[in-house]
């Protein structure tokens, strides 16, 4: 509890420091972060620990030898707090969502369509392409308790929710992906948000036909007859989804239009509305105990369920900043202007074999794009902040699909009892090659018009 505690109030914290910046508080946010930190390390896996320790230690170290102290290293480590902060509030979204039973309705249609592949497929993909936006990864769980009571064959399942989730990781501003990397290049959402969600609704129509295609030839089945489901009419489970897709989109909506009136980042708007949601839900539907119910389950479930986060995030942060100043730094940053100038489609695709290889072995890309993007200017490569930002976003996600280590393909493959391996290469290589064609695609016709 201790640590939960912490955990909440360097949230807190870092949100009121954004609106009154000062140096006290940001001493003071530094030193509860630090704890947060060393809580977190104890708490995680070993390979986790290994990389954390490493980044810190390899930051420090930079920072010393270049004349730098402890208050260097200290706004290092929070350099990626507001990302950090964004990941550990988002889960507060799902809960009126999850107490007013509009996942129920999901579930009503998921149990209709069980015994046609196709609509089950599609049923899973969009369900998920439609809550992931918002719910992040706990979607897949959540789906995935619909799903695991209709014994839905592993092939759909790990094609399906790997489709629908990484749609959302193209567009979503309530994503770390989206988010960093917006911040990075110094992008707004409004500029980059319809560009991404043509890109998600391609991949999505794309992913569906292939699955289409590809049941053709295995003629699969499910094997267990669904029960349909009783208590409520057709109508209000329509509704609901209704209800429910207009309350994600209105979402979206009010974060572009107070990002445009109050020129606030993206990172703290969503932080805030993930804070005021759930009060204000309870207000208006008076479900105040199910929503505090829910709030204290997620609170104890920080200091378990976020412990990679929590140390991936600041150790990336103090890291990639010291790196910053370093000679490494400058190299990389001259090779990787060399290479767009000779092509920018050679650029996107260094981009994603660097950030793929080093995520297939265990480097998490909230290492290694800020690492990248900080050495870059879309000046210096001769494009626009929305392109640049469309390289990185794409090379995110294609490295979540496949890469073995990477949060989303564990929990899919635990889910399907398959290895990593399997689940992403040989179940979504084709998907993944066509997230390639198509981002190309779309970043040569931006490139057409800028």
């Amino acid at each position: 509890m201790v640590k939960n505690g912490f955990i909440l109030m360097m949230c807190f914290l870092y949100i009121l420091h954004a609106f009154f910046p000062n140096d006290s508080l940001m001493y003071v946010l530094s030193l509860i972060a630090l704890c947060v930190f060393l809580f977190s390390i104890l708490k995680v896996g070993r390979i986790p620990r290994i990389i954390g320790l490493i980044l810190v230690i390899a930051g420090v170290f930079i920072n010393f030898s270049q004349g730098k102290g402890v208050v260097e290293n200290l706004e290092g480590l929070i350099k990626n707090l507001p990302l950090l902060t964004l990941i550990l509030l988002v889960p507060l979204l799902a809960i009126p969502l999850k107490v007013s039973g509009y996942f129920a309705s999901a579930h009503y249609y998921m149990t209709e369509w069980k015994h046609d592949s196709k609509k089950a497929f599609f049923g899973l993909s969009g369900l998920l392409a439609l809550i992931s936006p918002v719910l992040n990864m706990g979607s897949v769980r959540m789906v995935h308790e619909m799903a695991n009571q209709l014994k839905f064959h592993p092939v759909i399942l790990g094609k399906s929710y790997f489709i629908g989730f990484s749609t959302a990781m193209l567009w979503s501003p309530y994503y770390a992906s989206i988010a960093l990397v917006l911040f990075y290049v110094n992008a707004q959402v409004a500029d980059y948000i319809l560009v991404g969600l043509l890109f998600a609704l391609v991949q999505l129509c794309v992913g569906n036909l292939l699955f289409r295609n590809w049941a053709k030839k295995q003629a699969i089945e499910n094997p267990v007859e669904a029960e349909v489901p009783i208590g409520r009419s057709d109508s209000t489970h329509k509704k609901n989804i209704l209800k429910l897709g207009s309350i994600l989109m209105l979402l979206i909506l009010s974060l572009l239009l107070l990002e445009n009136v109050t020129g606030l980042s993206m990172i703290l708007l969503v932080s805030l509305i993930s804070l005021l949601f759930p009060p204000l839900w309870a207000l208006v539907r008076r479900m105040w105990k199910e929503i505090y119910r829910e709030s204290i389950q997620y609170t104890r479930s920080l200091s378990t369920n976020m412990n990679n986060e929590i140390v991936l995030f600041l150790s990336a942060g103090l890291f990639g900043t010291a790196l910053t100043t370093t000679a490494f730094a400058d190299w990389l940053q001259y090779f990787l202007v060399g290479v767009s100038q000779v092509s920018l489609y050679y650029f996107v695709f260094v981009v994603i074999f660097t950030v793929f290889i080093l995520a297939f072995v265990g480097i998490h890309q909230i290492i290694v794009i800020p690492i990248l993007a900080m050495q870059l200017s879309p000046e210096m490569i001769g494009t626009t902040p929305v392109v640049l930002a469309l390289i990185f976003i794409m090379a995110w996600a294609i490295s979540a699909v496949l890469s073995p280590l990477n949060a989303i393909n564990l929990l899919v493959s635990n889910i399907v009892k398959q290895n990593g391996i399997t689940v992403g290469f040989r179940w979504n290589g084709v998907y993944i090659l066509s997230m390639i064609v198509v981002g190309t695609s779309i970043i040569y016709i931006l490139e057409l018009f800028k």
